[in-house]
């Protein structure tokens, strides 16, 4: 049987290659939410193959090796063709809002080619669990083993062949895995043959990448890419980057357009930048504030911090202003291999001067590395207008925005230092940054704060300026200030009762329970717990400027912007057609095996506590997986790698897990209350311990805040990989097509419990979002009590 264990080994690779690699592609096709959207849709599935495998199971005396060979080769072409028909549809989401027809039958298309790899796959696991029920643990190990190293292997492969290799390379994977299900030798040898090209061919393609086009216009970077001006695409493994060349710049765009920053052409002549400034400031920077605390600090061998360098507009400003040192941190490794190298000239040489240290890495972990303090520390939003009206990061989380965040700013600023962030909706930073103000255990927040916005009529001002300076603001800084950011109207003074906005409760770092129900959008202050900055919707209705709401224009706009004609916020779209999505599956999965298959028909005591079982393991699993990612981005930092360290460890130490048991001596009739009580305490060890862990590494090294990541998950993930075996044993003399059903409904719940997740998540955080998914284990525990009970005294009657 080690073929069969390896070829399901490869599925499983395969299967979560695929996932994370349309999530890559997607994120830079459409946006991140619109992703999940389709992602999750075309999962569904995934567990779909398990109901039409409990509706047509297979005979008890039929091998399953051809079926197993099909699906595993179906799998892989179907894999590979999603390129080619995503090149050819050229879909766009916002044609979903201005033509509905066109757009749902464009979008079936779409959900059907993605949803046919899912459902192969999904088969090829339905049939082996069900058909070898008794080798479970060992089938569930090879499984969960596959799936957390395909989650990983796309770092290594991502910026050698791009998305579109990828689908190749797991193609070939599946093609070869349908060659070691096969009974023939000649087919095992031709799928061989055949994926081992499929694997190789992106690797010697002349081209450099198998090329998605472009299907929106973020950015204008379709248009500008048939116009000839991309001059590079390079995908990193944080983002897809492409460079737009012009005559005096380099347009730098991440994810196809979602956010974007420039590299201005220059000389590497400061003092002849410097008398030029600020009336000439637009040849050099796009925004006048980027200066803006370079020249308040000018000429006192001021150390600054950037984060999020990008294309190095702040870092030129800081050289230009007589910096001494700057840190600049940028996540995109590639970005800083541009800055430092191929556009190094272009850039007058500003991330090689020796004041400068340029490296890649995360701000909040940088942070908490360096003892040093700073004169300035500086964040300048690089999300473009079309990205925050698409909804773009609503549900994402913001950990450079949370009150933790603010102290750690505060804490690396000198007496007389300053923080600079220009960032769209300026009422919820002072919040946040005054609850952080006040856990410091300081006073007067209202006098260190500046706040600038562009107030010309009708213009959305998505980046105002937000300055916060450790000592209280004097005339002559405000006036200094007020000269430097042209164009733009001082909001809220810290002088002057004149030029104020918001109320003095909103600076005091408590808000009453009042004044936050009263605020038209979500003002509370953004916490590491729910580090939702950018979700802001408290209703679907167009929202209305206005003082006595303290709703600034900029704000409502930016809002009313992401409404969409069909009467559905964009940012929360998804979420909307997933939730209607997973009612009608919850019917089809339930009352289609219910009264057309075998299983459904006969009566067997367990058939409902069983359906339970089943699905509080997928929902409880899937709910502690995704909060783990987006809790560990605190820790890791950089998205992808989270991500991939997340699954992997869960998967892995499942695997692990799954085969323990068998050695443990886990199984229905004894022990099978370990993994439960495993599972729960553990979970609430980690419930209590993770702040003061993330604190105490955060400074690390990545490589060892990988390490604590892995450590923190692998025990509760052993646990967690013990329960599904268990309960495939327990029902395995169950009518036919029982463990099928089983399956699906495990991974229809899967599914549902990720909308949940996310929808949960934004509301009470992640410490009680934590806690219902052990209560969901506990569930499942009672649902296994009472499983082996009756299943010890079942008799099943056709």
């Amino acid at each position: 049987m080690i073929k069969t264990k390896v070829a399901l080994f490869m599925v499983a690779f395969a299967t979560l290659m695929l996932e994370l690699t349309l999530i890559k592609i997607f994120d830079s096709l459409w946006a991140p939410h619109m992703a999940y959207m389709v992602i999750t849709l075309a999962l569904f599935c995934f567990a779909l193959a398990g109901i039409y495998l409990s509706l047509k199971p297979l005979a008890a005396h039929k091998d399953p090796a051809f079926r197993l060979s099909v699906m595993a080769f179906a799998f892989g072409v179907f894999s590979i063709v999603i390129l080619p028909v995503l090149n050819y549809l050229d879909f766009d989401f916002d044609i979903l809002f201005s033509d509905p027809k066109k757009g749902v039958f464009l979008i079936l298309i779409v959900y059907f080619v993605l949803a046919l790899p899912f459902f192969f796959s999904g088969s090829v696991f339905a049939i082996l669990f069900s058909k070898y029920a008794s080798n479970i643990r060992t089938l569930y190990f090879w499984d969960l083993i596959g799936a957390g190293l395909g989650s990983i292997a796309i770092i290594p492969f991502l910026p050698y062949v791009g998305p579109g290799g990828l689908l190749f390379m797991v193609g070939g994977i599946c093609i070869i895995a349908s060659g070691l299900f096969a009974k023939h030798i000649v087919w095992r040898n031709v799928a061989l043959v055949i994926g081992t090209a499929c694997i190789v061919a992106p690797f010697v393609s002349s081209a450099d990448y198998f090329v998605f086009k472009a299907h929106g216009d973020k950015r204008n970077i379709r248009t500008l890419r048939l116009l000839g001006k991309i001059e590079l695409t390079h995908w990193d493994p944080v983002s897809k980057i492409d460079v737009a060349g012009f005559e005096a710049r380099k347009d730098i765009l991440y994810d196809g357009g979602s956010q974007t920053s420039v590299v201005v052409k220059f000389d590497g002549n400061f003092k002849k930048l410097r008398k030029g400034l600020p009336a000439n400031y637009r040849q050099q920077f796009t925004h006048p504030a980027v200066i803006a605390s370079h020249y308040l600090k000018r000429d006192s061998q001021q150390d600054v911090l950037v984060i999020g360098s990008a294309g190095g507009q702040e870092v030129k400003a800081a050289l230009t202003y007589g910096a001494a040192t700057i840190d600049a941190i940028e996540l995109v490794g590639y970005v800083v291999e541009l800055g430092k190298k191929k556009y190094a000239s272009y850039n007058g040489q500003i991330y090689n001067h020796p004041n400068v240290n340029y490296l890649k890495g995360e701000g909040r972990s940088f942070l908490r590395s360096e003892n040093k303090r700073y004169d300035i520390i500086q964040i300048f939003s690089n999300h473009t207008s079309s990205s925050i009206a698409a909804g773009n990061g609503a549900m994402a989380t913001t950990y450079l925005q949370t009150v933790e965040a603010y102290i750690e700013y505060f804490r690396h600023l000198k007496k007389d230092g300053v923080l600079q962030i220009n960032h769209h909706v300026y009422p919820r930073m002072v919040t946040t940054a005054a609850a952080a103000w006040r856990k410091l255990g300081y006073t007067s927040f209202r006098q260190h704060v500046l706040v600038y916005q562009n107030k010309t009529k009708g213009f959305q001002d998505n980046l105002p300026t937000f300055m916060v300076k450790m000592s209280p603001w004097t005339q002559k800084e405000v006036t200094e200030m007020n000269s430097i950011i042209s164009k733009r109207e001082l909001v809220e003074d810290p002088l002057s009762g004149e030029n104020r906005y918001l109320p003095d409760e909103y600076f005091s770092g408590r808000l009453s329970p009042e004044t936050i129900e009263k605020s038209p959008f979500n003002i509370f202050a953004s916490t590491d717990n729910r580090p939702f900055f950018n979700f802001l919707r408290k209703s679907t209705e167009k929202i209305m400027p206005g003082s006595g709401v303290y709703m600034d224009y900029s704000t409502a706009s930016l809002l009313n912007s992401q409404l969409s004609k069909l009467g559905i916020p964009r940012e929360i779209f998804h979420l909307v057609i997933t939730s209607y999505a997973s009612l009608i599956f919850i019917v089809l999965f339930i009352v289609a095996p219910l009264y057309y298959s075998s299983a459904g028909r006969a009566h067997w005591n367990s058939k409902t506590t069983t359906l339970i079982y089943f699905s509080c393991l997928g929902a409880g699993f899937i709910i502690i997986e995704l909060m783990f990612i987006q809790m560990f981005m605190k820790l890791i930092g950089y998205p992808l790698y989270t991500y991939s360290t997340v699954v992997f460890a869960l998967l892995l130490a499942a695997g692990l897990g799954s085969l323990a048991a068998q050695k443990l001596g886990i199984d229905v009739k004894n022990k099978w209350y370990w993994p439960f009580i495993g599972i729960a305490t553990i979970g609430i060890v980690f419930l209590f311990s993770y702040h003061w862990i993330f604190n105490t590494f955060l400074q690390e090294p990545i490589w060892i805040r990988i390490g604590i990541s892995l450590a923190m998950i692998i025990p509760l993930g052993i646990f967690m990989g013990m329960p599904l075996p268990l309960g495939i044993l327990a029902i395995q003399d169950q009518p036919k097509g029982a463990i099928p059903w089983a399956w699906g409904m495990n991974g229809l719940f899967t599914v549902i419990g990720g909308v949940l997740s996310v929808v949960l998540t934004l509301y009470i955080g992640f410490k009680l979002l934590f806690l219902i998914a052990l209560v969901i284990y506990m569930a499942a525990f009672i649902a296994f009590a009472r499983l082996r009970e009756k299943g010890s005294n079942s008799a099943a009657v056709i």
